[in-house]
């Protein structure tokens, strides 16, 4: 009588360690990529929205609106606060959460603050604001035009 145990021998379970760890190798850069990808879309699009929420209260209260660095200064990675200049006390109106760590956001040369004006213009601009983030491999551009338009990726030309 012939006696078969059942299961695998030891070569099929190492083609099968094999496959599963060229496959592993495969997929942690993609997923580490995707993940990135992620994380600069979600706050590129959280600073979207924190200009957008700024323009829009210029226009609905009909005063200047300021969107700055929390701590003031020119840490814009960090918590960044839209505000209205109604009087000498500054009402905070919003907060958008800060970038995650490595991430770099540049803005044209000389720019602490982004005024928007009774009109949705930007108000202390003489030039379209480029503000650009990096994220490891991924970038970013964003541009507030002098109209207070405001463009991913676009130019204001």
């Amino acid at each position: 009588m012939e006696h078969r145990s059942k299961g695998f021998t030891l070569v099929e379970l190492l083609i099968a360690l094999g496959i599963f760890l060229v496959l592993i190798t495969l997929a942690v850069p993609a997923f580490t990529r995707s993940a990135q990808t992620t994380r600069a879309d979600t706050e590129i699009g959280d600073l979207q929205r924190g200009l957008n929420f700024a323009r829009l209260e210029a226009i609905d209260r009909g005063v200047t609106t300021r969107l700055r660095p929390t701590a003031g200064g020119s840490v814009w990675t960090g918590e960044l606060a839209v505000y209205d200049s109604t009087g000498t006390s500054a009402n905070v109106l919003r907060v958008v959460p800060a970038m995650s760590s490595g991430a770099t956001l540049t803005l044209t040369s000389g720019v602490t603050a982004i005024d928007f004006n009774n009109l949705g213009g930007l108000s202390s601009s003489s030039t379209a604001v480029v503000i650009s983030y990096v994220l490891g491999a991924q970038s970013r551009t964003l541009n507030v035009c002098l109209n207070g338009r405001i463009l991913l990726g676009g130019s204001c030309g």
